[in-house]
C-alpha cells in the first residue's frame, strides 16, 4: 500500500514539475530566439533491485515498476524560424552558434540577435538587458553616431564604407553544457568556446523554438497524468485509513 502510495506521488511530483517546464516555454512563444526546455524522466528500479536483494520469486513482483524521478532539464538548441524585421540593428544566427555578449566581468552567450546602440550613443548592446556586444577580439563594438551599419553574412560590420569590426561568434561542442541564467543568456567555459565564422542574417531575428500546439497537447496530457497520480493517491490513502479503522476494531 505503501509503495503505491510512493509511486503516485512521485509520478504526481515529476509531473508537477513538466507542467512549470511547459509553462515557462508558452511564456517565452514570442522570445526570439528562445530555445525550449524538455522535462525528461527515468525510471527508478525496483526497490530489490537497488538493494541487491535476490529474494523476490514472483514474477509479478519483480515486474512492478518503482516509479519515476525527474532528470536535469534539457535544452533543444533546434534552429528556429528566420522572421524579418528589416531592421538593421536585428541579426540572426542561421548555424549552431552563439553571439558574445558582457554581463559585468563575464563573457555570456545568446542566440538573440535584437541590438541596439547604447546609451552613449555609440556602443552595440543587446536589447534586452543593454548588455554590450562583443567583436571577435572579446572587445566591445563601437559604432559610428548617426550612420546606419551595414553587416554581412560573416558578421563583418560596416558604415559608410569603412570597415568597422567583426561581430564576435563562437561554437560548442556540447551545447548541453551551457546553463540557461535568464534573459535569454547562456552561462558557459569561456575556454570550451571555439570562435568560428557563423553565418547570420541582417534584418532578420531567428523566432522562438517553441510550438503552440505541441506544448498545448503536452501540458493537456501531463495535467491528466497528473491528476491521474494524485486521484490514486487519494484512493489508496482512503484504503489505508479504511483498513486501519477495520484493524483498530478487532478485539
Amino acid at each position: 500500500m505503501l509503495y503505491g502510495m510512493y509511486i503516485s506521488a512521485a509520478g504526481a511530483m515529476a509531473n508537477s514539475y513538466r507542467q512549470d517546464v511547459i509553462t515557462n516555454n508558452l511564456a517565452n512563444i514570442d522570445t526570439a530566439a528562445f530555445k525550449k526546455d524538455l522535462a525528461l524522466f527515468n525510471a527508478r528500479p525496483t526497490e530489490a533491485a537497488m538493494n541487491g536483494s535476490a529474494r523476490m520469486t514472483s514474477a509479478l513482483l519483480e515486474n512492478t515498476g518503482g516509479g519515476i524521478f525527474a532528470l536535469p532539464t534539457y535544452t533543444d538548441f533546434s534552429q528556429g524560424s528566420l522572421e524579418q524585421t528589416g531592421s538593421a540593428f536585428d541579426v540572426a544566427l542561421i548555424e549552431d552558434g552563439f553571439f558574445q555578449v558582457q554581463k559585468g566581468d563575464q563573457t555570456m552567450f545568446t542566440r538573440d540577435g535584437r541590438f541596439m546602440v547604447g546609451a552613449d550613443g555609440t556602443t552595440l548592446v543587446t536589447v534586452t538587458g543593454q548588455l554590450p556586444v562583443l567583436n571577435a577580439e572579446g572587445e566591445t563594438i563601437s559604432l559610428l553616431p548617426g550612420i546606419t551599419p551595414k553587416i554581412d553574412n560573416n558578421g563583418y560590420i560596416s558604415q559608410d564604407g569603412q570597415a568597422i569590426t567583426k561581430i564576435g561568434t563562437v561554437s560548442f561542442q556540447d551545447n548541453s553544457q551551457l546553463k540557461k541564467i535568464g534573459n535569454n543568456l547562456y552561462e558557459g567555459e569561456i575556454r570550451q568556446a571555439t570562435p568560428s565564422t557563423i553565418q547570420l542574417r541582417q534584418g532578420y531575428i531567428e523566432s522562438s523554438g517553441v510550438n503552440a500546439m505541441d506544448e498545448i497537447t503536452n501540458m493537456i496530457k501531463t495535467q491528466r497524468l497528473f491528476q491521474n497520480n494524485v486521484t490514486m493517491l487519494q484512493i489508496q490513502d482512503q484504503t489505508l485509513g479504511a483498513a486501519i479503522s477495520k484493524l483498530g476494531n478487532i478485539r
